[in-house]
């Protein structure tokens, strides 16, 4: 059972049938689709152009580096000290290290001032030992110059790697980003007005929340962030997540996990002076839009947020 299912569905909240959310999920599909295609290809240029220098640089030294060898040891200070240069590092693992992962298996903060610190640094070149690519690096193992080819296919396939992830991030946030928009777009062209929003967040929906008819963006409802939070004329609180995906299975993560489990909590919180809803556009599941239904969050899509608009404003 859904463990915010004793919730009641928010009054004059409209609730999609499967045959409604199966529609709006192709058609937020097809939107995705015309999108991706007219994606330049000068965004990944860039993405990958940006990094192959420095990856070029970490290359050309690695097998000193990862000795710890003392002359090494500017080279190593110069290049992480930048962000590309400590992105680049992470990338030489197979797979690619996360910087959470790294810092909890160097048992460090392997932020730009670690090699500062010996025995910090000690751990985090052990972990990149470990966690070395044995194919991208053959060399390294084997206690050799790389040839010229090697190093080529080392430095074409790392930077492929780092700049087809920065394409698929970007690609993320610019769903988001477009949706949320989008949303404080509809409700300028309402009338409404962005209110300043409280250092504190909303704590107490008497003394902290938005006047009528104004909406805050970017804010703490509880303890959970909520990308625009709008005064109804009803004096309830409609806290908007802006949810962009670009998978099914990217989907779930946005909309089963983050979402609904802010919902779950400002529900828990503030009871049913609070709607929880999401805005979506991008690529979702039909199943995982059913039963987000069931938290309960209010869907609108982003490409028709008329439903929005008869939301906060019925005639």
């Amino acid at each position: 059972m859904n463990a915010a299912s004793s919730y009641r569905w928010p009054a004059y909240a409209r609730r999609w049938s499967e045959a409604e959310v199966g529609r709006d999920v192709e058609l937020a599909r097809q939107a995705f689709r015309r999108r991706r295609l007219g994606e330049p290809l000068a965004r990944y240029l860039e993405a990958y152009d940006q990094r192959a220098g420095t990856v070029e640089q970490v290359l050309a030294g690695l097998q000193p580096m990862l000795q710890s060898s003392a002359s090494a040891q500017a080279h190593w200070s110069s290049l992480w000290s930048q962000e590309l240069g400590r992105d680049t590092f992470r990338y030489l693992g197979a797979p690619p290290i996360s910087e959470d992962d790294l810092n909890t298996l160097a048992q460090a903060r392997c932020s730009g001032a670690v090699v500062q610190d010996p025995e910090a640094f000690g751990r985090l070149m052990e972990v990149m030992r470990a966690i070395l690519d044995p194919r991208r690096f053959p060399w390294v193992a084997e206690g050799r110059t790389p040839s010229a080819a090697e190093l080529g296919a080392a430095v074409l396939s790392t930077t492929t790697l780092m700049a087809s992830q920065r394409v698929q991030t970007l690609r993320r946030s610019d769903e988001k980003a477009m949706v949320e928009g989008s949303v404080r777009g509809l409700l300028i062209g309402l009338g409404w007005e962005e209110a300043t929003r409280p250092a504190q967040g909303v704590r107490n929906l008497l003394n902290d929340a938005p006047a009528p008819r104004t909406f805050l963006t970017q804010v703490n409802l509880g303890a959970d962030n909520a990308d625009v939070l709008i005064r109804l004329d009803d004096g309830r609180l409609l806290a908007i997540e802006c949810k962009g995906s670009n998978s099914e299975i990217n989907s779930r993560k946005r909309l089963n996990k983050e979402a609904a489990q802010n919902a779950r909590a400002w529900l828990a919180q503030f009871g049913d002076q609070v709607v929880p809803a999401v805005a979506l556009q991008g690529v979702f599941r039909d199943r995982y839009v059913l039963e987000a239904q069931d938290t309960p969050l209010v869907v609108f899509w982003g490409h028709r947020l008329e439903d929005l608009r008869n939301f906060v404003c019925p005639a």
